[in-house]
Order: structure tokens, then C-alpha cells, then sequence
């Protein structure tokens, strides 16, 4: 007979939740403090490859000057890992792309990429940034 308390919270368990809870309510901060629901898009750039991450950048402001009237904002480093964590717990916003093969967490894009399926451009003008061909102001 199993006589454990399921609702039972383990101190170290407690400990790490405060941690991730923490990150989290940064990542709403950020979100509110920087007034990125005001965007059409924001785009996350959690990579720390910086070349990758300028070449889709280029490619996004590319797309927003075509956009007729699209706004858009993109975030690198520590601000857009801390935004994809809370992105990957919930689809807080729409406006939300992720700017990477390989993030959040079960994106296999870069395999497309290493057999041959797509290339970079493809991926980044297709996949990535694709929602923005449709969206006009």
C-alpha cells in the first residue's frame, strides 16, 4: 500500500520553483516595462551566435519595411532567453517569433538545414519569419 503524500512538496523542490518563478515574473516585467505588446511583432533572438542573429535580424527589418505599416522590435541575449522560457510555458502573444533553429526547447529546424531540405534563407524567410508576409496595416 503506497502511504505517500502526493501533495507533498520536497523542500529542494520548493526552492527551485521561487527560482523559476522568479525568472518568470522578470520575463512578464520585461515584457510590460518595455512595452512590447504595443509592437506587431517582436521577435526573440536567443542564440548566442551573433552573426546567425544579425542575419535575421537584417532579413526582419527587411520584412517590416515591406510591411506597409508592420512595427516590430527584436531582443537578443539574456532578455530574449528569459522571454522564450515564459513563451514556452504559454502563447502569451501572438506577436511573439522565435529567431532560432534550434529554440524554444523540441524545435528541430536546423535538422532541414543539415539534411539539405532548406537552406538557411529558407528557413529564416519561410519558417521564422513567415507569419509577416500576411499581415498588412
Amino acid at each position: 500500500m503506497n502511504t505517500q503524500n502526493n501533495n507533498h512538496i520536497r523542500d529542494g523542490d520548493s526552492r527551485r520553483m521561487t527560482g523559476f518563478d522568479d525568472l518568470i515574473n522578470s520575463a512578464r516585467c520585461y515584457w510590460r516595462e518595455n512595452g512590447l505588446g504595443d509592437f506587431d511583432f517582436v521577435l526573440l533572438l536567443p542564440d548566442e551566435d551573433e552573426a546567425y542573429n544579425e542575419r535575421v535580424r537584417v532579413a526582419f527589418e527587411t520584412k517590416l519595411r515591406d510591411g506597409c505599416g508592420i512595427s516590430g522590435i527584436s531582443i537578443d541575449g539574456e532578455a530574449a532567453r528569459l522571454l522564450v522560457l515564459l513563451h514556452s510555458l504559454y502563447d502569451f502573444s501572438g506577436a511573439v517569433l522565435i529567431g532560432s533553429f534550434d529554440e524554444p526547447f523540441g524545435r528541430k529546424l536546423r535538422n532541414l538545414l543539415d539534411c539539405a531540405i532548406a537552406t538557411e534563407a529558407e528557413l529564416i524567410n519561410d519558417v521564422i519569419l513567415g507569419v509577416m508576409d500576411g499581415k498588412r496595416v
